[in-house]
Parts: structure tokens; C-alpha cells; sequence
């Protein structure tokens, strides 16, 4: 089996820099809109930590799958 050049593997990593400040960024931003509109004050961080949760799992998951190939 033929291993992956370094820098396909490094571009490949690099993009996932982005993954986790923008899950975080959605779920929080979704999570302001509920709250603004039944009142509440909590679901714009409960969306931020779903948000870091998502994206770390997207990022270990992805990751696997780059070593894989």
C-alpha cells in the first residue's frame, strides 16, 4: 500500500483548523436565536458546547479517516 505525500497530509490537516470555531460559531448562533425568541437565557451555551463537542468529534473523525488513506 503507497503512503500519502506529507503535504497532502499537512493541507489535509490544515482545514480542519477551521471545523471546530465554526460548529461552535453555528450551534451558538442558533442557540442566541432560541433564546431571543422563547426568552430563555441558556441555549445560546448550551449551543456553544454542543458546538465544541460536534466539531471535535467532525475533527477526530476526519483525522482517522486522513491516517486511513
Amino acid at each position: 500500500m503507497k503512503q500519502k505525500d506529507p503535504m497532502t497530509k499537512a493541507a489535509a490537516y490544515m482545514g480542519l483548523v477551521f471545523v471546530i470555531p465554526a460548529a461552535m460559531f453555528a450551534l451558538w448562533w442558533l442557540g442566541d436565536y432560541f433564546d431571543e425568541r422563547f426568552g430563555t437565557s441558556y441555549l445560546s451555551t448550551c449551543g456553544l458546547l454542543v458546538g465544541f463537542a460536534a466539531g471535535l468529534f467532525e475533527v477526530m473523525r476526519q483525522a482517522n479517516r486522513i491516517e486511513k488513506k
